[in-house]
């Protein structure tokens, strides 16, 4: 059986949108020495590896716990997931740590929901269809006899339960309302000092106060992600994130998880300063008559 797929352009090395991928890449001392064209290239194997990579990972083209720096390392290639973000097929929510790659699920069907299972329920699908298909090529005759008495035991079976394919209704639980909420209006509501002292002693790096109004300043910002059926896991998300990258007084911009930057061979590598054969027969000389008088 052949492996997954997923469907790419034919002329993608002549999108727009690669053509301004190749332009950022290319800035780097690393790719100076090629092409445009062998940028275009580079630009759509990248590609293939990162959307290979969201088809066999998501269900919806939204990969989770994910950051642009992580599509770098599937793509091989530094800065391509910040060249795909500013080309427009990548969408980062860094507070979330999710990354949306748009109109991904119009073109591509992820690999786990192809399932052996889904492909025996179609195969059955199509069995069904062609055991149900009578095709008559001759006139048929059929006489039936059958005497009143087996016609009434015919009638006193009963028929037999049609299955159906819609599953079976699961019972919900009820669970009890938490009492921390928030709206836009009132802020926090119901977190109680208990709260505050079991949220302080987890998060020891993180400064509640600070933290509770950045989440507010957030939600504010993305009003569509402001509806949360379970707020005091939103904050507990949002205190753990804090502390992972070094808490509410980290330097800007650092993260505790950062990687260093590779090392160019170019900025170990040292030539030896030039000199003329007119330099290099007097070096000689001079060598030859420290030797001598030695």
């Amino acid at each position: 059986m052949a492996g997954d797929w997923i469907k790419m352009r034919a002329a993608l090395t002549t999108c727009p949108k690669v053509a301004a991928m190749a332009r950022a890449i290319g800035l780097a001392d690393e790719f100076s020495g090629l092409s445009r064209h062998s940028m275009r290239l580079l630009v759509v194997g990248g590609l293939h590896a990162v959307w290979a990579a969201v088809n066999e990972h998501t269900a919806d083209g939204v990969m989770a716990n994910a950051y642009p720096e992580d599509l770098d390392d599937i793509a091989g290639i530094e800065g391509f997931g910040s060249a795909m973000r500013s080309a427009g097929w990548l969408e980062a929510d860094e507070a979330a740590q999710t990354l949306t790659f748009p109109n991904f699920g119009q073109w591509n069907t992820p690999a786990k929901d192809t399932t052996a299972a889904e492909r025996m329920r179609k195969h059955r699908a199509k069995q069904d269809v062609a055991r149900n298909t009578v095709t008559v090529t001759e006139p048929l005759r059929v006489t039936v006899a059958l005497d009143k008495t087996r016609q009434d035991k015919r009638e006193d079976i009963p028929a037999a339960p049609v299955a159906t394919s819609d599953p079976p209704k699961r019972r919900t639980r009820s669970q009890p309302a938490d009492s921390v909420s928030w709206s836009a209006d009132a802020g926090w509501q119901g977190i109680t000092d208990a709260d505050r002292q079991e949220w302080r002693q987890a998060y020891p790096a993180c400064d509640l106060e600070p933290e509770l109004a950045r989440a507010t300043a957030w939600l504010k910002a993305n009003p569509t992600k402001a509806h949360k059926s379970n707020w005091r896991r939103f904050i507990v998300s949002w205190l753990t994130r804090s502390q992972d990258r070094g808490g509410t007084n980290r330097t800007p911009g650092a993260r505790t998880e950062a990687k260093p930057q590779p090392q160019v061979w170019r900025d170990q590598y040292r030539p030896a300063q030039y000199r003329t054969p007119k330099e290099s027969a007097a070096l000689a000389a001079g060598l030859k008559l420290t030797e001598e008088s030695t």
